[in-house]
């Protein structure tokens, strides 16, 4: 792999492996725009079939449930087999689940099985691209490049903006429209995806079975220090930032709200979020990670102290922008030493152990927001968030010795 300093952009690279950086971060924006875009939509369209709340929250489960069943098989394969041919076919498949669900709308014979049905394929082949797409990342761009990877961060942010306001326009003509837009976008990601020249297969230097590579990564990623720090600290912001968030749907809402005003604060969070990828790489560039990890995880208990006597949605927009905002820095840089570290072959793995710890902690946020706001004030619950934030805070203080103390290069196993 050719390396380049922290510093440069990945558009300084030869002009293949520029173009290749692009059609990877084109691939991953459509996809998320449509996905985005249909996910907004589906819960309505489940519940206008079916009339009934529960059902049409089983149908994001499924969807949910498909990702995390999938997970660990998926990062194993991404480690086996041609990546490239994986992500394609991950797309492909996704793109036929949502096509059913646009031809059984569009000639209204929809039911809530193929809902579910489809919902459950998508996340499966969901699962599939991205182990895939985790494991190739490290061939299309510099694996210390925080400005390209503050890139990819910002797209998604983006695309959070974007995807929403798509699928809510599209909805308003049509209700299949939206989910023939998500189709569409699969397969400009596919076409994307396929035009990549880099050889993105893994270096496999041995074959063994199934477990025993399913064990190799797990084992992996606990044997190193940072590794497991960085697990345990994706997994902990990951609930935290979930929890956060369905504690201010509830709180407003029951103040009584309208939609638009939780939409208006979801918003503010995301153009936060884009805000700060597009600044961490100028801020790391003038502030060690050393200092800025612990300044960032201080500030942002701080800010989710603040929700405790933020009453109009406008505070709560202004809080959760900053929140956002700074988030993306310590992101940013654990995301780049956990690409470092890890060795090609072990890639998809060890992405795949990292993203599935945290989503398996984020399916109890809810759980966790509701039961606070049903039990207490909203000040305390609040409050209650902000000394989880201050645990991950002081987990994250002292433990950035590791970000010095780890190689910075990887040891192959």
């Amino acid at each position: 792999m050719t390396a380049t300093s922290a510093r440069e952009s990945p558009f300084t690279l030869d002009s293949s492996r520029s173009r290749d950086f692009r059609l990877y971060w084109l691939a991953g924006g459509v996809n998320l725009l449509g996905s985005q875009a249909s996910g907004l939509v589906l819960p309505l369209v489940a519940l206008a079939i079916s009339g009934s709340p529960t059902a049409a929250g089983l149908v994001g489960g499924v969807g949910l449930a498909g990702r995390l069943v999938t997970a660990p098989v998926a990062g194993v394969l991404a480690d086996r087999l041609p990546r490239k041919a994986m992500m394609v076919t991950a797309l492909l498949v996704a793109a036929g689940a949502i096509g059913m669900v646009t031809a059984t709308l569009a000639a209204g014979a929809a039911t809530l099985a193929v809902l579910t049905g489809a919902a459950f394929v998508e996340g499966v082949a969901q699962a599939g691209y991205e182990s895939a797409g985790a494991g190739a990342i490290r061939r299309v761009l510099p694996a210390d490049d925080k400005q390209a990877l503050a890139r990819l961060e910002a797209r998604n942010h983006a695309m959070r903006i974007a995807g929403p306001m798509l699928g809510g326009a599209l909805f308003q003509v049509a209700r299949w429209m939206p989910f023939l837009a998500d189709v569409m976008t699969y397969l400009i990601a596919a076409a994307c995806v396929a035009a990549i020249r880099t050889d993105l297969s893994p270096q496999r230097t041995a074959r063994h079975s199934f477990l025993t590579d399913l064990r190799a990564g797990l084992r992996f990623v606990w044997r190193r220090k940072f590794l497991r720090f960085v697990t345990f600290w994706a997994a902990g912001i990951n609930f935290v930032l979930g929890a956060l968030v369905y504690h201010t749907i509830l709180v407003t809402g029951r103040r009584g709200d309208l939609p638009v005003s939780i939409g208006l604060i979801l918003a503010i969070a995301s153009v936060g979020g884009l805000i700060g990828a597009l600044a961490a790489p100028g801020v790391l560039r003038r502030v060690r990670p050393v200092v800025a990890i612990p300044v960032v995880s201080w500030v942002t208990v701080g800010l989710v102290a603040l929700l405790a006597v933020a009453r109009q949605p406008w505070s709560y927009g202004l809080i959760f922008g900053l929140i956002f905002l700074l988030t993306p820095i310590v992101a940013i840089v654990f995301q780049s030493r956990a690409i470092t570290v890890t060795p090609d072959h072990l890639q998809g793995r060890v992405a795949t152990v990292i993203g599935t710890t945290g989503d398996v902690l984020r399916v109890f946020a809810p759980v966790v927001a509701g039961a606070l706001v049903a039990r207490f004030a909203p000040g305390i619950a609040a409050l209650s968030l902000a000394v989880l934030t201050a645990l991950l805070a002081a987990y994250a203080t002292v433990n950035v010795r590791r970000l010095r103390t780890s190689a910075p290069t990887v040891r192959e196993d």
